[in-house]
């Protein structure tokens, strides 16, 4: 009797260590052991001044150029959106190695279709990766620029985000959205315009240091502040890439039109258009080229006529 149950126990420990190294052999092709949680992160990142965003879709350049970060050279960067971006670059961290079975078609989707992202300082590359990731933009792949470097899933440890998003942004979610953003301590003078009702047009400019209305004898002071305060607040809703209201020939006459110039003589406009429909956002043009939209009621704050600011 005892002979038998020592061979069931022989038996059963054999089992046990076979089920063990199985275990440890799959665990290991999965990637979940000894995964460096830095490999995305091989620099400096206080020392980052340009990140390239790159995909089928187009490019985007955020670059610091000393006193702001700017947009492909040409607009002022959203400063919320930079700290975002820097915030997932510092957390973002490989949760484990995609499985042998994903592992080519994830690279070869990450190369073709995701975002590759170089960082770099002074001119000089530090990083290069490519993120992507599922159909549901519910997981977030990375891979390392060499076509031998393994996907990893990314994730931001405590956090439920889709890591990528942030790269896959357009260009004109990285941009400023203050319609207005030049420096208001150099402001000289405001005049708005109503094609439609000329007689309500108005012109605000210092006068004896403190803003007036041209040709109001009395003006409300507090109304005129406040006014200036909303227009230097004023922002986008969304930026449109595409014209909304037809060419130059057959788009119809604006309903406000805003000009400012400051010390410089450098000139900033705004036209704003009469809504679709009443529930819409209301459509505009700044400084002549771009399109967008804009909240009704942020735009009602700062439409008002010459006879508003009287006493």
């Amino acid at each position: 009797m005892q002979e038998r149950k020592n061979k069931r126990l022989a038996l059963l420990f054999c089992v046990l260590c076979v089920g063990t190294l199985l275990i440890y052999l799959l665990g290991s092709d999965g990637g979940t052991v000894d995964i460096d949680k830095n490999i995305f992160k091989d620099y400096n990142l206080k020392e980052i001044d340009q990140v390239i965003l790159e995909s089928e879709k187009g490019k985007v350049e955020l670059k610091f150029n000393g006193t702001k970060w700017v947009v492909n050279n040409q607009f002022d960067a959203e400063a919320t959106m930079i700290e975002v971006l820097f915030a997932t670059l510092q957390q973002a961290e490989p949760k484990r190695l995609l499985s042998a079975t994903i592992q080519d078609s994830v690279n070869s989707a990450l190369r073709q279709n995701g975002i590759k992202v170089s960082l770099s300082t002074g001119g000089t590359t530090e990083s290069i990766f490519y993120a992507g990731g599922n159909a549901q933009k519910t997981q977030a792949y990375f891979c390392k620029e060499s076509e031998n470097d393994k996907c990893y899933l990314v994730t931001i440890p405590g956090y439920r985000v889709y890591v990528s998003g942030i790269f896959e942004l357009p260009e004109k979610d990285w941009r400023n959205k203050y319609v207005f953003g030049f420096n208001w301590r150099n402001f000289q003078s405001l005049e708005t315009k109503f094609p439609q009702h000329p007689a309500d047009n108005f012109e605000v400019a210092l006068k004896d240091n403190y803003f007036s209305v041209k040709g109001l004898l009395a003006v409300d002071t507090t109304k005129l502040n406040d006014y200036l305060d909303d227009v230097s607040l004023l922002t986008v809703e969304e930026y449109v890439e595409q014209p909304m209201l037809g060419d130059s020939v057959s788009k119809p006459l604006p309903v406000m039109v805003l000009t400012i110039k400051d010390i410089a003589q450098r000139t900033y406009s705004l036209e704003l258009y009469q809504p679709l429909k009443s529930n819409e956002k209301v459509p505009g043009v700044i400084n002549g080229v771009q399109w967008a939209y804009f909240d009704p009621p942020s735009i009602q704050r700062i439409l008002k006529r010459r006879a508003f600011f009287g006493k």
